[in-house]
């Protein structure tokens, strides 16, 4: 056997195996059908080359398209077509990697923009200055609905604290930056280097669950307000569901936030039937504060359920709900809500 067809025929093999194991890793997903052909030709070729190196007097003869192929080419057009039918059963399966890949890199450009989006939000959100104002009801002369800018810490003179609290009412540990973590803190005793020494609220309100696991979303528990009393003139903590958990997956807003509002308002006009005398709600907007829900559609559902819980009750006693806006961007969705209400008259403030 000649040896320059012997190297060539190991040229065309070595050339068509490299060609092949390119195309079955990463780059080549999605693309296996195409890639293999060249390599089907590169086999072909080359065993037709050995085969009549060797045997010079053999006879291979068939048609292919419509043409007659006889000798070494009769061999490699045989042999590439029973390789072409085989790898055709493979072209599914390359559609099916292409949309994958396909679908994996845009979810890879979509997570991008989020996380760029995300950042861009987050370093407008400064914390609003501290203001108070309040709309009036059409037709309403008892209540109003009003917005409180700032920390809550510095709200001052408001009968009714408002938790956002999962449906463990479990609240949130005292070095996190939440309103529960706030309110536990504040409203517990603490000694003169600031520590928490007794645990008021957390406690009273384990003591409300009575040995249960857990609540219905949207249910409201009431708690005394501990050492905010004294320090901020707070008379009631109205812990309501307004987020639920799942292990490993985090927290999440709960669907229906009218019913959220319904319960809490109930409970605190309950409280004034029984003789107390609480006119007066802070409400931070329930469940975003893991960043999982939308502000604007919350500031809207807030504000919307809010007011229908007047209509519906026109002898309240309770005379101002005050939508709680941290941030300068939760003020800003706080007003649109405010002002795309009908039923609200009157300056919304700034």
């Amino acid at each position: 056997m000649n040896l320059l067809v012997l190297a060539v025929t190991g040229g065309l093999i070595s050339t068509g195996i490299g060609l092949q194991v390119w195309a079955s890793g990463p780059r080549g997903q999605g693309r296996q059908y195409a890639l293999q052909l060249p390599s089907v030709l590169l086999y072909s070729l080359a065993s037709a080359l050995f085969l009549y190196s060797i045997f010079p007097d053999s006879v291979s003869e068939g048609r292919a398209m419509g043409f007659g192929l006889g000798g070494a080419a009769g061999f490699a057009g045989f042999f590439m077509l029973a390789s072409y039918a085989w790898l055709s059963r493979t072209r599914p399966q390359d559609e099916t990697a292409s949309a994958l890949k396909a679908a994996a890199k845009e979810s890879t450009r979509l997570r991008m923009r989020l996380d760029t989006l995300m950042a861009t939000h987050n370093a407008t959100l400064s914390p609003a200055r501290s203001t108070r104002c309040e709309t009036g009801i059409k037709g309403d002369r008892r209540h109003q609905l009003g917005i409180i800018t700032g920390n809550l810490v510095n709200v001052l003179g408001v009968d009714v604290w408002v938790n956002p609290e999962n449906t463990r009412m479990e609240m949130s540990r005292i070095t996190e930056p939440t309103i529960s973590a706030t309110i536990r803190y504040h409203g517990g005793t603490r000694d003169v280097g600031g520590h928490l020494v007794a645990d008021r609220i957390a406690q009273e309100l384990s003591e409300r669950m009575a040995g249960q696991t857990h609540v219905a979303a949207g249910q409201v528990l009431v708690t005394g307000p501990g050492e905010l009393r004294e320090s901020h003139g707070v008379k009631r903590i109205a812990h309501v569901a307004a987020v639920e958990g799942e292990p490993a997956s985090g927290f999440r807003q709960v669907m229906d936030l009218d019913r959220c509002i319904r319960n809490l308002l109930g409970e605190v006009d309950r409280l004034n039937e029984a003789g107390e005398r609480l006119y007066s709600v802070v409400l931070p907007l329930l469940g975003t504060g893991g960043g999982n829900s939308d502000l604007g559609r919350t500031a809207e559902e807030l504000a919307s359920a809010v007011v229908g819980y007047f209509q519906a009750h026109p002898t309240s006693r309770i005379r101002t709900v005050y939508l709680l806006a941290y941030t300068d961007a939760q003020a800003e969705v706080c007003r649109s809500a405010l002002t795309a209400l009908p039923e609200l008259s009157g300056p919304t403030g700034k």
